[in-house]
């Protein structure tokens, strides 16, 4: 399954499915924040009595239930949802801040209000480019079994201890990997996130690096071309790496 370079492909591609997924996840954390604010917002002008307060908690609403939802079914949608939020609250930050001039208010105290209103409707703009990208990305999703397959090798994968188990890679450089060896195949997850790599055998190489160090030989991580700082690795995943580099990339390596 995993050898083929067309499978690698496939798996790559769920690879960074999850990590598309994970990005909007952490957007949701943004908007449950921003709720946060609001409700202080609200609180603030509570004693008013007029449409303010409402229109605050009503956007401390919107921005939680669209927190949940890019947290439990992430998708370009919930970004494009933050974008109409953001576009309403500086609206009406705009238009406010004109009626209160239009009624005699001064001008110096309309400027910090006007400088909200133009930031949130930038920030919205930028949502609403992401949107248009992030539709594209979401449109080649992965189905629900290989979504499960990988997670349940990631988990695999960050358990995995390379003195008991000769498939299996501690890299700690930065970030710092964890890999299995499977067939002609390395998978490297990032020990912390949703970061996910899928690497052939000409993909992935550990090169020797000065002096050894206390922990083991230094390397330095060579992946899909691009080099790593020099680490100390342990005995057990260099041999591994080198008995699995051996063996996949046949007689000639």
């Amino acid at each position: 399954m995993t050898d083929d370079p067309e499978m690698r492909q496939e798996l790559q591609r769920v690879a960074a499915y999850r990590e598309l997924c994970a990005t909007v996840r952490r957007g949701g954390r943004h908007n449950a924040m921003f709720a946060a604010i609001m409700l202080l917002l609200a609180a603030s002008v509570a004693d008013n009595g007029d449409i303010t307060v409402y229109l605050f908690g009503l956007l401390a609403l919107a921005e939680l239930l669209i927190g949940l939802y890019k947290w439990f079914a992430p998708s370009a949608e919930g970004v494009l949802l933050d974008g109409v939020v953001l576009l309403a609250f500086g609206g009406w930050n705009l238009v406010r801040n004109a009626l209160q001039f239009q009624g005699g208010a001064p001008a110096q105290g309309q400027g910090f209000g006007v400088m909200i209103g133009l930031f949130l409707i930038w920030g919205a703009v930028g949502r609403f480019r992401a949107y248009g990208q992030l539709r594209r990305l979401f449109a080649d999703r992965p189905t629900r079994e290989q979504l499960a397959w990988f997670d349940d090798l990631v988990a695999e994968i960050r358990r995995s201890d390379p003195d008991s188990d000769p498939t299996a890679l501690d890299l700690p450089t930065r970030p710092h990997w964890k890999a299995k060896l499977l067939g002609s195949t390395a998978f490297l997850v990032a020990g912390k996130g949703a970061t996910a790599v899928v690497a052939g055998p000409w993909d992935i190489d550990l090169v020797l690096q000065g002096r050894t160090g206390r922990r083991g030989d230094r390397v330095v991580l060579l992946l899909y071309g691009q080099s790593s700082p020099a680490f100390e690795i342990d005995a057990a995943s260099l041999d591994n790496f080198r008995a699995w580099a051996a063996a996949a990339r046949g007689p000639s390596s």
